[in-house]
């Protein structure tokens, strides 16, 4: 078993507030749930309204599967123009005798 673990840190340039920054962040995060079915969530930088760190995992049976289903997930999240990505994160962890 292979699990991907990844975090997406995220510019938001036209939020102005935290509430902006919580609508960006669930409409980010609902979306891409729903597409790929995966783990994902908010995981820090509560009190930055131009920043999120969003977190994801995914497991698979293929290392190659798993790389680049954390990439096409990289490519939707900037593709919903909501934000820039400017950085990211992603360790794989290989789980039995693979």
């Amino acid at each position: 078993m292979i699990v991907g673990v990844s975090s997406i840190e995220i510019f938001l340039p036209e939020n102005h507030s935290l509430k902006d920054k919580r609508q960006a962040v669930k409409k980010i995060v609902e979306k891409t749930r729903v597409k790929f079915n995966i783990s994902i969530a908010d995981i820090s930088q509560n009190n930055l309204w131009q920043r999120a760190l969003i977190g994801f995992s995914i497991v698979g049976v293929k290392q190659d599967h798993v790389n680049s289903a954390i990439e096409s997930i990289c490519e939707y999240v900037e593709s919903l123009y909501i934000g820039k990505i400017i950085n990211t994160r992603t360790e794989i962890i290989i789980m039995g005798n693979e």
